[in-house]
């Protein structure tokens, strides 16, 4: 959310979960998990959880989150840190309750790719692994060689191990890497199984490979020797009379109009010559994140369209994750929202109410000073533009956005002092997808 804004072949006949072992990096025993049946009217279940952003709590000592080094980072990229293992720890409990067959993880697992964050989460997957839960995952901007790893002790930050390629690999080996029936040598890429006629091709497209001492950078790209191989996998899995879901942490395609020139670094990079090259080759479902937003848009080339699936982040409300059932060729999409955490907040607030109250005041802040210092607003323009921006982003994020009345005429009044502000508002609340939390749709 960093700018946010101008802002194997299937496994052997199923094999059966007690004949065969892999050893996995915490040095157990685990069976491995047999994919799903494919048998007529067994719903495959597939849960997606993005941009988890875990922050150990270890990572933050002597009245941290209250200290100067944690509030300017927050004040740069507003994100629920503090709470994001008491949230995680809420997640597991309604996977146990929900049981889907896979859980999706489309990148940004951790804040700024800490080793102790990303070890913790890979213990947690295992956890749900045991109950039964196959869970693959994707490197995000955030996970891999970031020097924005820190530690908070006061008022001060200090670095922390970071995770290389190799170590998030190896790290989550037993999450995609290990089962996977093919991988990228240009990237982190790979292809996986979900059922004896469903492949899943995740994508990694972040430019970890080209960060240096200021960390992270939010855009992406599918590198070309990537698209080459993403494209024989393709293929490969149509002449097996396999359908291909895809999982990139980047959005495919503009979830708003303009979104790739108002707000640079969320859209994968060249996205409608990728789109379309994607989409020639039988792609039809994809699921992202990256920009927090619980969003779903769609993008038609040659006839065929492409339904991208954005699941908004755990830090960022609406604290949303994503329910997905796959019946034949049918795609059921709901969606369910983390409201209470283990955790006693101001006031007495829910965690709802704290998150959103969080967020608001964030962004005011955030929007006041972009006007101001980088599109050069006067203040008085600044101060009655920034909140609607506020509002404008936020119903982005919760999804299945309804402009209200008292919005949509502040927005006129906006126009009347900035006609280019008005309209960058007003794309904000327009839908350019399905619905996007509840929906049902045939791929």
């Amino acid at each position: 959310m960093k700018s946010k804004l101008l802002v194997i072949v299937p496994l052997l006949s199923l094999l059966s979960v007690s004949c065969i072992k892999d050893i996995d990096i915490f040095g157990s025993d685990r069976p491995v998990l047999s994919l799903p049946p494919m048998v007529p009217g067994y719903p495959l279940k597939i849960a997606v959880v993005s941009d988890i952003h875990y922050m150990d709590p270890s990572l933050l000592d002597s009245n941290a989150v209250s200290g100067t080094a944690f509030r300017n980072y927050l004040n740069k990229d507003p994100k629920l840190l503090q709470y994001s293992a008491q949230v995680f720890k809420k997640v597991m409990i309604e996977m146990s309750l929900w049981k889907p067959d896979i859980l999706l993880v489309p990148g940004d697992i951790t804040k700024d790719g800490e080793k102790i964050d990303h070890e913790k989460m890979a213990g947690f997957f295992a956890q749900l692994r045991d109950k039964g839960i196959i869970v693959y995952v994707m490197p995000g901007n955030h996970d891999i060689n970031n020097a924005k790893a820190k530690r908070y002790v006061g008022n001060n930050e200090y670095p922390v191990a970071m995770t290389s390629k190799a170590d998030f690999a190896s790290i989550y080996a037993n999450f995609g890497y290990r089962s996977a029936i093919a991988r990228d040598s240009n990237s982190l890429s790979y292809v996986v199984q979900l059922r004896n006629d469903l492949r899943l091709i995740s994508i990694d497209a972040s430019k970890y490979d080209e960060y240096g001492p200021d960390g992270d950078v939010a855009e992406g790209r599918i590198k070309p020797a990537t698209l080459t191989w993403i494209l024989a996998q393709m293929a490969e899995a149509k002449r097996g009379n396999n359908r291909v879901f895809a999982m990139m942490h980047h959005n495919l395609i503009e979830h708003y109009n303009g979104q790739s020139q108002l707000d640079p670094g969320y859209v994968v990079d060249n996205w409608q010559t990728i789109a379309d090259t994607l989409i020639q080759a039988g792609l039809r479902v994809i699921f992202t994140g990256h920009y927090h937003a619980q969003d779903i848009a769609t993008y038609t080339h040659n006839g065929n369209t492409v339904f991208d699936i954005e699941t908004g982040s755990l830090v960022t409300p609406p604290i949303p994750y994503r329910e997905v059932i796959v019946n034949d060729n049918r795609l059921l999409v709901n969606s369910s929202r983390i409201s209470s955490i283990d955790e006693e907040l101001p006031d007495g607030q829910n965690y709802a109410a704290y998150s959103k109250q969080f967020l608001s005041g964030h962004l005011e802040d955030y929007f006041y000073t972009y006007l101001t210092s980088l599109y050069g607003a006067p203040s008085s323009l600044a101060t009655f533009a920034a909140p609607l921006f506020r509002n404008g982003i936020m119903a982005h994020f919760a999804g299945d956005e309804n402009l209200p009345p008292d919005q949509q005429a502040l927005i006129a009044q906006l126009a009347g002092l900035s006609p280019q502000l008005a309209g960058i508002v007003t794309t904000l609340w327009t839908d350019t997808g399905i619905a996007d939390n509840n929906t049902t749709f045939v791929f």
